[in-house]
């Protein structure tokens, strides 16, 4: 039982992350840059983003999270509850690029200028001419499908086909 009580406690700790320091349990580890000897290594961290505008720091939140694109949307809700509004515009990496983000930020009235994470592999000849990718395929704007190379549509019908 005492077991069980001792698990109980360190996944109450854990909540969705999956590691925590035993000395500070709000830090997840995180993978960390390597040093002079090319050693990474995990520490216990936090995800720290700052906003800024004409040089001036306007947010910042530390997070738990690893990845810099589970982090923006509660980055900018945090702006939204210091200044009552967002920001107009959003310049950043392909860090903090995704589906998710693009629509919050359309939601919200954001102007973004956030590079697409497969921004650098949409730019390779193999990714352009592979035909399996749904943004090769023909969309049809007035009857709102894709046509794959064999002329079906989300359908199955063919595009010059009629039917009764």
């Amino acid at each position: 039982m005492a077991k069980l009580l001792e698990y109980e406690i360190h996944l109450n700790v854990l909540g969705e992350r999956n590691s925590y320091s035993k000395t500070d349990h709000d830090a997840t580890f995180m993978r960390m840059k390597d040093d002079h000897m090319k050693n990474g290594q995990l520490k216990p961290a936090y995800n720290i983003q700052l906003s800024t505008e004409n040089n001036f720091i306007t947010n910042y939140s530390a997070h738990q999270n690893l990845g810099d694109t589970t982090t923006f949307k509660p980055h900018l809700n945090l702006f939204y509850e210091k200044y009552k509004k967002f920001p107009g515009k959003e310049v950043a990496d392909a860090g903090y690029g995704g589906l998710e983000n693009y629509d919050f930020m359309e939601d919200k009235g954001i102007d973004n200028y956030v590079k697409s994470n497969y921004f650098h592999l949409e730019q390779t000849k193999k990714f352009r001419t592979d035909i399996s990718k749904v943004e090769n395929l023909y969309y049809n704007e007035q009857q709102d499908h894709y046509i794959c190379p064999m002329g079906h549509n989300r359908n199955g019908r063919k595009r010059n086909e009629n039917r009764i």
